[in-house]
């Protein structure tokens, strides 16, 4: 039986670490930003249901007015990492894009371009938790009230999930329907999905998760390329515009990126 890897991310508070034991069906993930501030790395969780196994990682919030350039240098260089790791080691399967329901803001915005866009290069199918609607008599009702403001802002998904990830006196029934909810989105999307895994522009192909064939850096220089318009000597100044207008990087940690790139570019 293969196990398939996702990738959870997503903004602080939004509820990533009670996601994942909602998915396991125990606490094996600490609640407290303290554990995801300690560090600018990933967690990796073990979890099986449904007689299937993954690995789920859970990534540092980025974008977040709480980290400092430094601190956010490093969620973004960590989960860079992270995406070449799992690339080397049979790719990633799916994306969970977790966020807490209420007004969308360019944070959301930027993380979905961070990870879809950036480091998965739009490659992998991406399902959208959204977290908090405990309050809502039907929970869905959320999402068809407020998903044209996703397609606004141009962040497209596979699929969603409106849960509470929080177990409420009284209102266990809806915390048990939201672990079904997930873990149905979860298994739609890696194991139940049509035969083959996310093909590289159009569709679905092959069996197994997104990886490539030359390297996760060598792709995103071709990928930075296009976004400039087919220019083969990246300077300095293009891939900061790029990264801070279509990644939404803050304009300092723009400049730290582009100089590593180029520095690994003359290596």
């Amino acid at each position: 039986m293969s196990t398939k890897n996702i990738v959870l991310f997503g903004q602080s508070g939004a509820g990533k670490s009670s996601v994942v034991n909602l998915m396991a069906g125990e606490e094996i993930a600490q609640t407290s930003l303290d554990m995801l501030r300690c560090t600018m790395h990933w967690k990796e969780y073990p979890i099986t249901f449904d007689g299937h196994k993954y690995k789920v990682f859970d990534t540092v919030g980025l974008n977040e007015p709480r980290l400092g350039i430094q601190e956010y240098l490093e969620a973004v260089l960590g989960a860079r990492d992270l995406i070449t790791r799992l690339d080397d080691e049979g790719g990633i399967d799916l994306l969970l894009f977790c966020m807490r329901a209420g007004r969308f803001t360019s944070t959301i915005q930027n993380n979905y371009r961070l990870f879809f866009e950036w480091l998965c290069e739009k490659k992998v199918p991406i399902v959208l938790v959204l977290t908090g609607l405990e309050g809502e008599q039907n929970m869905e009702d959320w999402w068809t009230r407020q998903k044209h403001v996703f397609d606004k802002y141009e962040v497209s998904v596979d699929g969603h999930a409106c849960i509470t990830a929080v177990k409420l006196d009284g209102k266990q029934g809806l915390y048990e329907l939201s672990r079904l909810l997930v873990r149905t989105l979860v298994r739609e999307h890696t194991h139940d999905r049509p035969d083959g895994a996310w093909k590289a522009d159009d569709g679905w192909k092959g069996g197994d998760g997104w990886k490539g064939g030359d390297g996760w850096f060598r792709r995103f220089i071709r990928k930075l390329r296009e976004l400039l318009l087919g220019k083969h000597n990246l300077k300095r100044k293009d891939i900061v515009a790029v990264l801070t207008k279509r990644c939404g990087m803050p304009r300092e940690a723009a400049v730290h990126m582009a100089r590593q790139i180029k520095d690994e570019l003359h290596r």
